[in-house]
């Protein structure tokens, strides 16, 4: 226990030295202990298993989480397997390898180390050293010799760090370097070998991962995907991918864990067939997205309406058909002001100004938006008609999908979308029919499911995902009528008081809602389950 809080004071030590600043820039969280003996379990590297052969590699090692970790379980096997101490200091210097350009963390590396083989009564003498380097792992060139490559490599923002030196950014244009980690691992690693990468959990969705993706899930068996909250300071949630380079088989399941990290949590349970997902679902994703939420019967049927929107933009319309939201409408952004800039304030201590609205402060879905705040007018800078003009409005960022009407004129800020249907409609049915969908919980699923939920911390709705939300469009009788029913819900919303009494009327009304829209895109979408149970998420 001595020694073993000796190796979390040295991996905490340089790290809790350093400024939050300073941190930040370098991209310096190291990974838990607990998370690493887990992870370690997962790759099967364990004193139970035939690790003598295998060459394990941390890229990015940091002060040695890793490093320690697998030390300890290597001189275990090795004293288990009769092994003297100078043969298992040996496996230790041959097996092992750490890289990092930081000389002070490669120093704390090799202290943990020796600590590990301290902790279960082992030493190691200081000479010959161990294959721990002061060197940048992205500037050398790989071919497949790593049996695991294990690692937390930092995240730098391409748009906050310069990049451009090194080879890969130049065949590939702008990119985030733990991306340049992952195309390391995919190329380093051996045929038959591991990876285990703890990524920023961007990696799972965002577009500029795609190619790595695709990469890893065509060449790759995916056995794990962890998405964990707080397993650092940063704000950012933690996904970590756990793979073998074999081919995957056409019926493999990759399994899956969503949870808040704790030090005890026992990550992904065999028996959880529910938390699986097909690799080939993953693979056949517009961008090759790791959307495990698909594996669920919800996700499913989610899956099955985005597949419908495309196969009918592709084909002639019936007379009830799928068209993409973008079609509709057009949509912007608000104002690009900050909150707290000077020129927001109380509307009512202004001379003039405009109401102006915040995205997840003055709106609720259905409600009439409202606001006491106001801008000056020198501090708008785009056209006011925009504002003036009915429009639809989208929170930003936000990992529920969620919308309002206002035909008060409100500017609004940046955190809001503006839609504003592109065939004028002077009785607003349009308006409203839109403003039910928005609302309903199936595209609140639907954008959940594909799109906010891979995102653990300040998730939001891309402007793009908004375009393509699939919206059934030609009934024109349905159509009128969920949109009186929307009329309806916004004036039953829009009561004054912190709370709203939804009364036995208004609840069957919005179910009633619910079911038509449900029945509607049933109807644009032949085969579509839409069970009143399906559509439910977080």
């Amino acid at each position: 226990m001595e020694q073993a809080a000796r190796e979390i004071h040295l991996s905490g030590w340089y790290e809790a030295g350093l400024p939050a600043a300073e941190r930040k820039r370098r991209g310096h969280f190291s990974t838990p202990h607990a998370l690493v003996e887990q992870i370690l379990d997962a790759c099967g590297y364990s004193a139970a298993s035939a690790i003598f052969d295998l060459r394990l590699l941390d890229p990015a090692c940091g002060s040695g989480n890793f490093l320690a970790g697998a030390t300890r379980r290597l001189w275990v096997a090795a004293l288990d397997a009769g092994l003297s101490r100078e043969q298992a200091g040996e496996l230790v210097r041959r097996n092992l390898w750490g890289l990092d350009p930081d000389p002070v963390a490669c120093l704390l590396a090799e202290m943990q180390v020796r600590a590990a083989v301290e902790s279960v009564g082992g030493s190691l003498p200081p000479a010959p050293p161990l294959h721990i380097h002061q060197a940048d792992s992205l500037a050398l060139p790989w071919q497949p010799c790593v049996d695991l490559l294990v690692a937390n490599p930092p995240y730098l923002a391409a748009k906050n760090t310069d990049l451009s030196h090194y080879r890969q950014v130049w065949r590939r244009g702008q990119t985030d370097s733990y991306l340049l980690f992952l195309n390391l691992a995919l190329r380093a690693v051996r045929p038959g070998g591991w990876l285990a990468l703890v990524l920023p959990d961007p990696v799972l969705a965002r577009a500029n991962a795609s190619g790595e993706r695709a990469h890893l899930l065509r060449g790759f068996t995916l056995l794990h995907i962890w998405h964990l909250a707080g397993v650092f300071t940063a704000e950012v949630g933690a996904a970590i991918l756990i793979a073998r380079k074999l081919p995957p088989r056409p019926l493999h399941r990759v399994c899956w864990t969503r949870a808040r990290w704790r030090d005890e949590l026992a990550l992904a349970p065999a028996h959880q067939l529910d938390r699986r997902v097909p690799q080939i679902l993953l693979a056949r994703q517009p961008g090759a997205e790791l959307r495990y939420l698909l594996g669920q019967t919800p996700g499913r049927e989610i899956e099955r309406l985005r597949r419908a929107l495309d196969a009918q933009h592709s084909q002639p319309a019936r007379a009830l058909h799928l068209l993409p939201l973008g079609e509709l409408v057009s949509i912007k952004r608000g104002e690009e002001i900050a909150r707290d800039s000077p020129s927001i304030g109380p509307l009512a201590e202004m001379t003039q100004g405009y109401p102006v609205l915040r995205g997840g402060v003055d709106l609720r879905a259905y409600a009439r938006p409202q606001s006491a705040l106001g801008i000056l007018p020198a501090a708008v800078k785009k056209p006011l008609e925009r504002y003036r003009e009915p429009k639809l409005l989208v929170v930003k960022s936000t990992g529920d999908l969620q919308a309002a009407l206002d035909t008060d004129g409100h500017v609004v800020l940046q955190t809001l979308y503006l839609l504003h249907p592109r065939t004028p409609d002077s009785s607003l049915n349009t308006h409203y029919f839109l403003l039910a969908l928005l609302n309903s919980r199936l595209l609140r699923a639907y954008v959940y499911h594909l799109h906010t939920a891979y995102k653990l911390v300040q998730p939001q709705i891309e402007q793009a995902v908004l375009a393509r939300l699939p919206v059934p469009w030609g009934e024109t009788q349905a159509c009128e009528e969920i949109a009186a029913r929307a009329r309806e819900l916004e004036h039953a919303c829009s009561r004054t008081g912190s709370v709203v009494e939804w009364d036995e009327h208004i609840t069957f009304l919005y179910e009633q809602q619910e079911r038509a829209l449900r029945a509607l895109y049933a109807a644009a979408t032949p085969g579509m389950f839409v069970d009143k149970g399906v559509f439910t998420y977080g």
